[in-house]
């Protein structure tokens, strides 16, 4: 049968350090048993909008880092495609196959998904897993999936209610792109701006785009319309 080719990558500037703040610590422990060869199966769950893809992300960026093949994956995406096409993912040392939940109801993708994970691990390949619910919850028509998935190792994703896991995440995208962004901007948007990792970073990319070469001091009516762009993603 011919394979079908992906042609998907990481779509977000992620990186692991972004996830410095204390709740992040036990599954931050997990990644580096992760790193190691300690697990061949990961999963992360947490609500929705908490962080997981850009996580996802950021474990695909280590990989590719220290010269191992990574690709991440969304199943919502992939539904529509013949299920032929997971062959392409069997070439890579580590694969993110985010929003696992999406292949409930659907038998075939699950049944392809299960033989990724035979696959991967008679090649000592390693899969990262992330969806909304614990292993546990996901309703899957296949057993032998279901079981496999709660074999893994899985951790759930912090809500945002930590303040420093919302400072540390912030703090890291700025440096790590060399932006300054005034810090009475970013202290509004950390006390009432969105507490979800990944809504918290859209808001960010947003006031980014708005200050784009910004050099002079903001005026306060200036002030106030990004002070109320913030209230909006809250």
């Amino acid at each position: 049968m011919r394979q079908l080719q992906l042609d998907i990558e990481p779509q977000l500037d992620a990186r692991i350090s972004d996830f410095s703040g204390p709740g992040w610590g036990h599954v931050i422990d997990a990644i580096r048993q992760l790193h190691a060869g300690l697990m061949n199966r990961f999963y992360v769950y947490g609500g929705a909008g908490t962080g997981k893809s850009h996580l996802l992300s950021a474990i695909c960026d280590s990989y590719l880092e220290i010269g191992k093949s990574a690709i991440q994956v969304s199943l919502l995406e992939l539904l529509d495609a013949p299920t032929e096409a997971i062959t392409s993912l069997e070439r890579y040392d580590l694969v993110a196959l985010d929003d696992i939940e999406a292949i409930s109801g659907v038998p075939h993708w699950q049944k392809a998904v299960f033989h990724l994970i035979n696959y991967n691990n008679e090649e000592g390949g390693q899969l990262v897993f992330s969806s909304r619910v614990a292993p546990i919850e996901l309703k899957l028509e296949l057993p032998d999936l279901q079981s496999r998935l709660t074999q893994a190792v899985s951790v759930k994703v912090p809500n945002g209610s930590l303040y420093a896991d919302r400072h540390a995440l912030v703090t890291s995208v700025l440096n790590r792109r060399g932006i300054h962004i005034d810090q009475q901007i970013t202290d509004y948007l950390l006390l009432h701006g969105p507490h979800q990792a990944s809504v918290l970073l859209q808001s960010l990319e947003q006031l980014i785009q708005l200050l784009k070469g910004e050099k002079t001091k903001l005026s306060t009516a200036t002030i106030r319309q990004i002070y109320a762009l913030i209230d909006e993603y809250h």
